[in-house]
């Protein structure tokens, strides 16, 4: 490049942002160029790693490309202070894609995986093209906050922050987008990621190669040996963030019913936002890999499929009064609960949509909350991840944005998304990460989210849980006593069939806690004795304590010990084996 190195500028706000260690992990930096080229048009986002080795990292794209002119407006201060934060929310892109980006963050966000890095820009309204070299110096944590001290109180002020140069090169007609490449990785970045040890795909693939499909990623990430992506590798983890990151569809199984499928998809409304993300045209693949959302549900131990669940053909009608502070008002929401054909196991979907003017602006989202009776696979599904214009802030918050009362095991069972329509522009933090939780938009947010729960779902679970378990119970109760019944027959010879625990009545004074009814083939353990209590126990203890019972009455009857005891040991094993 002929061109000599220039100074790359910053707002002082940025820098601020850079020594709170701006993007959490490597996929929160590498998504800001996805929403780049979501942003400039493009069909496709193709990322290179080089698995397994993590030499080099290659981004490209086939959007309308960067125009030098901005390219060295962004240089010269426009990073953290650009167009797209003023016009974000009004911006519509190709085929009615709402805008993304914000704040012209995008290209500082490689910092944290390598210092240097290059740029070719096509760009296509323009027809010109250019290449160009950017550079981040290694500044000390001390150095960092020495800046960030000193223009505490002007965060608009304009600091040097790396070097930057770049040269024309020939237009290619019909060419047009961005390719981002680096050989700088950061030698953490490089370990972390090569560190393929608790690699998914070897663990339960046997495979050191890359994932051949998302389908196998999906597969190997969910798998309930694997409680959470904390215990797979950082590869893993990476797919994982951009997948969910991304403004992509769903996975869908194909016209056939095969693949991968998410119950969300039956909602009526889900589906529309799925046939709107199609609608988008932009696809986005890792090392030959195309994503998808990856919000496969059901995901429990037992791997429940969605084409095993029995949906219902419309929704019950639910309400719940929404508290904000002073403000208060009733909301309802569509409740769906899906059984699972063959199996005892209950799913509830609760999808909503809200839209009020707060503070002065209007705030428009919709949403669901899915509840499973059983903690979801891995962790990472767990909690509530919202979306500003389809692009995921964060990961899931498994604290449901600070909820406040216990609910036990409940936050593990329990997976939801909200999908922001308009509004927390201004909550939004700079590394797009999270929101100020002091912004009246968000309050509203967390207080719809906090009422719903406290109000509708949570004592509802509960309630239906408990009915749940007492049907289990007593459905077991009834399937044991009748095994048990048949080995008492097979032990007496058919002399005793069953067995029975009479309830109190008034007037009834049995002169033994047992009979044995001979005509009858019943042996009658009587509530009203004065040892039944002792001896039979506590009310959940009951029915195996009578059947030791009759184990012991019916043994007894016979003449020599050998009896009593082969008898004996026959029924009593045929109770403790239940």
């Amino acid at each position: 490049m002929a061109e000599t190195w220039k100074p790359v500028k910053l707002a002082a706000k940025v820098i601020g942002h850079i020594s709170q260690g701006m993007y959490r992990t490597p996929a929160g930096a590498i998504k800001e160029l996805i929403s780049n080229a979501y942003d400039a048009g493009a069909t496709y986002a193709k990322l290179h790693t080089s698995f397994p080795t993590f030499a080099t990292f290659s981004c490209e794209d086939d959007g309308s490309g960067i125009s030098k002119t901005k390219f060295i407006q962004l240089m010269e201060g426009g990073i953290g202070d650009s167009e797209k934060q003023a016009t974000a929310q009004a911006q519509v892109g190709k085929n009615g894609r709402p805008t993304v980006g914000r704040l012209g963050v995008g290209l500082l966000s490689l910092a944290q995986i390598c210092p240097r890095f290059k740029i070719r820009s096509f760009h296509e309204p323009t027809r010109t093209a250019f290449e160009a070299e950017i550079k981040f110096p290694a500044y000390s944590r001390q150095e960092i906050d020495r800046i960030v001290e000193e223009t505490k109180e002007n965060q608009a002020k304009i600091i040097k922050h790396g070097e930057y140069r770049y040269s024309d090169i020939s237009y290619e007609k019909g060419k047009h987008g961005i390719i981002v490449t680096t050989t700088a990785l950061r030698d953490m970045f490089r370990k972390t990621m090569s560190n393929l040890e608790t690699f998914a795909h070897s663990r339960f693939w046997q495979s050191s190669e890359s994932y051949p499909t998302f389908e196998r990623f999906i597969d190997a990430i969910a798998n309930p040996g694997l409680s959470s992506l904390y215990f797979a590798s950082q590869y893993d983890q990476l797919l994982f963030g951009l997948a969910l990151a991304s403004p992509i569809p769903y996975v869908e199984s194909d016209s056939k019913g095969e693949g991968l499928e998410t119950i969300l998809l039956k909602v009526p409304e889900i589906a529309s936002l799925q046939k709107q993300l199609k609608g988008f045209d932009f696809r986005v693949e890792v090392d030959n890999i195309e994503l998808c959302r990856p919000v496969v549900l059901p995901s429990n131990k037992d791997r429940i499929k969605a084409a095993d669940c029995i949906f219902p053909r419309s929704p019950r009608n639910v309400t719940f009064t929404l508290k904000d502070g002073v403000h208060e008002e009733e909301v309802s929401v569509d409740k769906y609960d899906i059984g699972v054909k063959g199996r005892d196991y209950l799913f509830q979907i609760f999808h909503f949509a809200y839209s009020k003017t707060v503070n002065g602006y209007p705030l428009q989202f919709s949403g669901y909350i899915f509840l499973q009776t059983t903690r979801l696979f891995p962790k990472e599904y767990q909690g509530i991840l919202i979306r500003l214009r389809n692009v995921a802030i964060g990961q899931y918050d498994s604290n449901i944005m600070n909820y406040p009362l216990a609910e036990g095991p409940r936050f593990s069972m329990l997976s939801s998304e909200v999908f922001v329509q308009h509004g927390l522009d201004d909550a939004l933090k700079v590394d797009r990460d999270g929101f100020n939780s002091l912004d009246p938009q968000y309050i509203r947010l967390q207080a719809f989210v906090h009422s719903i729960l406290h109000e509708l779902i949570f004592p509802g679970s509960w309630e239906e849980e408990k009915a749940r378990n007492k049907q289990r119970r007593e459905t077991r109760e009834r399937e044991t006593v009748s095994t048990f019944s048949t080995k008492l027959k097979q032990a007496t010879k058919k002399q005793f069939t069953k067995i029975e625990i009479v309830p109190k009545a008034k007037g009834q004074n049995p002169a033994e806690l047992v009979q044995l009814d001979k005509s009858t083939g019943i042996v009658e353990i009587y509530e009203s004795h004065p040892e039944a209590k002792h001896v039979l126990g506590h009310k959940k203890n009951r029915g195996i304590a009578a059947r030791v019972v009759a184990a012991f009455e019916v043994a007894n009857r016979e003449g020599t010990v050998e009896k009593r005891r082969k008898i004996f040991y026959e029924l009593i094993g045929e109770i403790f084996n239940e």
